[in-house]
């Protein structure tokens, strides 16, 4: 019932996109994994895949709107650890730039599919 079919793209796969370019830019820097930012940071953008993939595979309003909600929040907490990255000179200025370019849209999308779901 509450699928995505509304939305021209598939936000499971964005998230999934950037979750592996977040892991590929620090798997070669062993130095930064060790870093508690950075770690939350893969921790997080991994678990935001993973909602939105529940929320897409959800059958049931009340759930997906859930899978949403907690899919947002974590974008929310991704935000300031990417700063807190940048600050501590752990990502550059490009790569800052383009994942809360890139957070930013997602979270626009999943919050538009929220709205959606939440009208009916």
């Amino acid at each position: 019932m509450a699928t995505s079919d509304f939305l021209s793209e598939d936000l499971a796969v964005q998230c999934q996109d950037l979750a592996g370019e977040i892991l590929k830019t620090y798997q070669h820097l062993p130095w930064a994994m060790k870093n508690e930012a950075v770690a939350r940071l893969k921790r997080q953008i991994f678990q935001l895949d993973e909602e939105v993939k529940k929320a897409q595979l959800s059958e049931s309003v009340a759930l997906t709107q859930s899978r949403l909600r907690e899919a947002i929040a974590l974008i929310h907490e991704c935000v300031p650890l990417l700063d807190l990255c940048l600050r501590k000179v752990l990502v550059s200025q490009e790569l800052h730039t383009r994942w809360i370019k890139r957070l930013t849209g997602i979270e626009s999308k999943l919050s538009e599919w929220l709205r959606a779901v939440s009208s009916h």
